[in-house]
């Protein structure tokens, strides 16, 4: 029958709506399934015809319904659609309108039609909101909410461009870390990423490597939790970004973003002791351009869509000297507030330096249908970005921030000049057999990355000439002002007193500045009230500098990955005792990864406190005999990774009253180091799943559910790199009497000689008696080693109160399993990977995070010219391991992070985590109201509120450096302040023509300007200590470094180190037709 006389006799019909499982849709697409009955009887309707049109369909999809009534159409893009149904036998038939499918759910259209009756009956009818079939929990966000809503700062990760992952944020249990989004008190890098469901995913270290705009999106689907077997590899959670499809009818526009920096509230500057080189940061600019055009090559057969986007980013560092400020009596000034010393800015002295960094982002996208049964999709995308060098300094692109918070050190030693590029390539083939029993999905793509941190004069990783051929020193003197024996202050002309360094040690004065402003002079601090001189004797730098880095960058890299995949899903609906959609899986990904890396000059050098020696803090080298080293200008390794995975699962409606979500899935993967040699072995990952769904209204307007689920993490690239491949490093002292390093001479002579070494102390019996060994080759692997895993259960409740609007509660328990992390014995001389507290490594503590949350909500999606999205949380995050990085220090080597690496380390390990937020609320909201003469006004906003997490009292560990070791139990330090946030938007829509629209709209994001602490210096001293077991805040005063003398606290201990984000301005004008 053609459809036009389907039309002339649609008639009058009684409908049921409810959306069904996540688990029978896939990640970028939506399903319309449902049941056509006699309106009569009750019985099922065979060879009724099911016809769906929309804009994002090419053509239209039918369907014949099977001797049960069931029919089943998917591989529907995101959008608005039209249904109808009708059989020969039947006066009338049904048409729904306004059917809005989002990815990833699947939308039940249940049918009753009547004999009688021939007028025309159409009803829009808004889809459904309870998905009566899943026990996913999560959000999607689509172009309405991405667009209305200010949910990323500019300033925050992706902002500039607005990355797909940063819309992420708005979902109930996620939060901002250091690297991206967590979700479910994971981290980041334990996240699975996809565009159109191509896993873009950085090989190496977890993170998204394509940090794709939103302004080629459709919908971003985040599944936080809950999800079935069809996704796999990850502890996280699931972040999909849905691109725009070309259609029939040509749209695009062209659109251009601005942010100034001049508009920026007050942003408070850490104050800080010993701060006499003070650097503030604001923001120069911020802004992106852009186009994008869709529409058809060939009406129903061929689309087109693509687009370009250009970012920049701008900020501004301005340097100037500060000096102690000394009073009438010549004593240093103390803030009665604070207890710093007072310091004075020198006239002359300020120096402006810019961070700033260009992306550019393509994408282009073709959809083919050949016939009714198939449909081809190429999808390409380039994304560029580069920062930093020409005087300026990068863009971290891991972190999205500037390089630098504090410049202090030679330009060339703290900045570098960043590459970082992406190129995705996919093709997706859907084939629709014409029973419509079965549909498949296969899919054949490439994600590849490029990531550069090389000196700011681009020598190479390696290069025996330019700033890779100069070593990095890191100078960091502390004071002795105190007898460590009797407490009492020590006279300048006493044995052991000690200052910090000067500026002047080393650079000039600026040349503006007055002559002598830094040269010594004696001065005290005013006694105290019990009549002790309150901060130890007399000293005469006035310029004092707690931390300076001079030479080269240090550590440089130049990284190529690859990621290439092959992916084929089936799925058949099938009956018996109820419905079921059965669907089954394969994939394969191959892992590439080569990395070349160094220390510029072969060696980054570290003062110790007493400034008596320095030591070769980092460098790559081997032992060939007793204190014979070879020490490497760079380490290069190629290594790879191929896993195979495949999933079975069921969803079976039983009555349409209870459904029953099951699934299994099965994956592998090995890793193979430099060496072309297995390093590890990591099958039978064998992840059940199950959920249980009730719908007590039996109208898909509620349900109750639970859910469990088994997740395993793949393991990133680096840790094949690294421990799969071999990373000898060797330590030794020289005396800074005999070796300067900052000296070309003397660092490439008399400092790579024995004539400045002095003996490791401890090991006088030793071969080696100048060289401790910290590093070595292949490391070894438990052979019982299992891959990393957690698990989780989830249950919750959800109401449709009003049309579009529903309400829920969700509880989530989520616990690691096991981790897979290096450890040592012997104090770092050899290592081993393994699971802590499981096979060779049980005599380490086990790995633990456990997360509960409590989450309540609303979600309205946009009709009626408005929406609303809102949530509060209630969670506790604790354990002794974060993730797959260290929030405390930034470190990111997942699998091989310094949370278990050695005996000395374990102490004090469990407590509350970075990530432990108790309390969040989040609502975001937006509408439109209408004007006369094709005008409208476009109101948005959000509104968070957080309480803060806990903080630590660290030490520094004469291994590993600075904050590695827990003084005090994890958490024991003052916890943040809650913080505040409100953003709004308001804008100005103008038709010009049909089609053709202009808006105008401004952000204001932290509208109240709240200015709350939002991280505080952790480090209670510098010095290298031992922790204090279970110890409390009073023991601190009788802790001793590990030379048996007291430590010298960090003045800055507790005082903030960052505050939120100031008021920001961003203005948008955007042209769409």
């Amino acid at each position: 029958m053609r459809r036009s006389a389907w039309i002339t006799i649609l008639g009058a019909v009684a409908a049921q709506t409810a959306i069904v499982s996540t688990a029978e849709a896939g990640p970028s697409d939506a399903v319309l399934v449902g049941k056509v009955r006699d309106s009569s009887t009750g019985e099922a309707i065979e060879g009724a015809v099911v016809v769906v049109t929309g804009e994002k369909l090419q053509g239209e999809r039918t369907m014949t319904t099977n001797a049960s009534g069931l029919y089943r159409i998917q591989d529907l893009p995101p959008g608005t659609y039209e249904v109808t149904v009708l059989h020969k036998d039947f006066g009338a038939g049904n048409k729904r309108s306004g059917l809005q499918l989002r990815a990833g759910t699947v939308i039940r259209v249940d049918v009753s039609l009547v004999r009688t009756g021939r007028d025309v009956v159409e009803v829009e009818v808004p889809a459904p909101t309870v998905d009566v079939g899943s026990s996913a929990t999560g959000l999607s966000v689509d172009k309405e909410m991405a667009r209305r809503v200010p949910i990323v700062t500019p300033t925050g990760k992706g902002g500039a461009n607005r990355s797909f992952e940063a819309m992420a944020e708005a979902t109930p249990t996620a939060k901002n870390d250091t690297f991206g989004t967590s979700l479910a008190g994971t981290t980041s890098p334990e996240n699975k990423y996809y565009v159109d469901g191509l896993s873009v995913s950085d090989p190496g270290f977890g993170l998204n490597g394509t940090g794709l705009s939103v302004e080629f999106v459709e919908e971003v689907r985040v599944e936080s939790g809950g999800f079935m077997p069809e996704h796999g590899r990850a502890t996280g959670g699931v972040i999909n970004a849905v691109t725009k499809s070309g259609s029939n009818q040509f749209h695009g526009g062209v659109y251009a973003n601005y942010t100034p920096g001049q508009l920026e509230g007050r942003r408070e500057v850490p104050v800080r002791e010993g701060s006499t080189l003070v650097t503030e940061r604001n923001l120069g600019w911020i802004g992106d351009v852009g186009f994008d055009i869709g529409g058809r090559i060939i009406k129903d057969k061929l689309w087109f869509y693509g687009g370009v986007n250009i970012a920049r980013q701008v900020y501004k560092l301005t340097s100037s000297w500060n000096r102690v400020a000394l009073g009438p009596d010549g004593n240093a000034q103390v803030d009665p507030d604070t207890g710093f010393t007072i310091t004075e800015r020198i006239a002359g002295t300020t120096q402006n330096y810019k961070a700033q960094g260009t992306s550019v982002q393509a994408l282009a996208k073709l959809t083919y249908s050949p016939n009714k049964s198939n449909t081809l999709e190429l999808l390409g995308i380039y994304a560029p970005q580069v920062s930093g060098g020409n005087g300026t300094f990068g863009l971290d692109a891991r972190t999205g921030q500037p390089e630098v918070n504090q410049i202090a050190g030679d330009y060339t030693a703290i900045a570098n000049k960043y590459k970082d590029h992406s190129a995705d390539i996919q093709l997706k083939w859907n084939a629709r057999p014409g029973d419509a029993k079965w549909n498949f999905d296969t899919i054949v793509g490439w994600h590849n990355q490029v990531n550069t941190a090389l000196p700011v004069d681009g020598s190479a990783v390696g290069s025996n000439s330019g700033l890779a051929s100069t070593p990095g020193v890191i100078y960091r003197r502390t004071n002795n002002l105190f007898d460590p024996m009797t407490g009492l202050p020590l006279d300048p002309m006493d044995a052991g007193y000690r200052q910090v360094h000067s500026l002047l040690d080393f650079i000039p004065l600026p040349k503006g500045a007055p002559a002598g402003a830094c040269d010594p002079r004696t001065y005290g601090f005013p006694d105290g009230p019990d009549g002790t001189t309150a901060m130890g004797s007399t000293r005469d730098v006035v310029c004092p500098i707690n931390n300076w880095t001079s030479g080269g960058p240090g550590f440089i890299y130049d990284r190529h990955l690859n990621r290439a995949q092959l992916r084929h899903i089936g799925t058949r609906l099938a009956r018996a005792a109820g419905y079921h959609v059965i669907k089954y899986g394969i994939d394969f990904e191959y892992l590439a990864y080569s990395s070349n890396r160094g220390y510029t000059g072969d060696t980054l050098y570290r003062e110790n406190v007493t400034g008596s020696r320095f030591d070769d803090f980092r460098q790559y080298a081997f032992l060939s005999g007793p204190d014979n080293a070879n020490v490497l200008r760079n380490l290069k390794w190629n290594v790879t990774s191929p896993t195979i995975g495949g999933f079975l699962q069921d969803s079976w409606s039983i009555m349409d009253k209870v459904t029953l979500n099951a699934g299994v899935r099965y994956d592998a993967q090995y890793l193979f180091g430099g060496d072309k040699k297995l390093a590890m072995a990591l099958p039978n990952q064998v992840s059940p799943r199950v959920g249980l769904i009730f719908d007590p209204t039996f109208a898909g307007k509620a349900k109750l559910f639970v859910n469990y689920a088994r997740f395993y993490q793949m393991v990133p690239l680096n840790l094949a790199d690294r421990a799969g491949s071999g990373e000898p490093q060797l330590q030794s002292r020289h005396s800074s009497a005999a070796c300067d390093p900052t000296d070309p001479a003397m660092a490439n002579g008399i400092c790579t000689t024995d004539d400045s070494r002095i003996p490791v102390p401890g090991t006088p019996n030793a071969p080696d008696q100048y060289w401790l060994l910290t590093g070595a080759g292949k490391t070894p692997i438990d052979p019982k080693l299992k891959p990393q895993s957690s698990d989780e259960v989830v249950a919750g409740a959800e109401y449709e109160v009003i049309t579009d609007t529903r309400i829920g509660a969700q509880y989530s328990h989520r616990w690691l399993t096991r981790v897979i992390e290096d450890m040592s014995r012997d104090e770092a001389a050899t290592y081993f990977i393994g699971n802590p507290g499981y096979g060779i490594a049980k005599d380490f503590p086990k790995a633990q995070r456990v997360y509960d949350a409590l989450t309540l909500f609303i979600d309205k999606r946009f009709s009626k010219n408005w929406l609303i999205t809102g949530s509060y949380t209630l969670s506790y995050l604790r354990g002794n391991i974060a993730g797959l990085f260290r929030p405390e220090t930034g470190q990111l080597d997942p699998n091989i992070n310094s949370d278990f690496d050695l005996i000395s380390l374990l102490a004090n390990r469990y407590g509350y985590l970075p990530g432990d937020t108790r309390h969040a609320l989040k609502v975001f909201s937006a509408g439109e109201i209408s004007l006369k003469n094709r005008q409208a006004i476009l109101i948005g906003g959000s509104v968070r509120a957080n309480s803060g997490g806990p903080t630590n009292v660290l030490g520094s560990h004469v291994l590993y450096g600075d904050g590695e070791a827990y003084i005090l139990p994890r958490g024991t330090g003052e916890r943040l302040p809650w913080n505040f946030r409100i953003d709004t938007n308001i804008g100005y829509v103008k038709e010009l023509n049909k089609g053709l629209r202009l808006s105008i709209t401004m952000n204001i994001y932290n509208v109240g300007n709240f200015q709350a602490v939002i991280a505080r210096d952790n480090n209670y001293t510098f010095d290298d200590v031992t922790p204090l077991k279970g110890g409390t805040m009073d023991q601190l005063k009788m802790l001793k470094n590990t030379e048996g003398n007291p430590v010298t606290p960090n003045p800055n201990f507790g005082k903030p180190t960052a505050y939120q984000t100031p008021r920001q301005f961003s203005f948008g004008i955007r042209l769409t037709f």
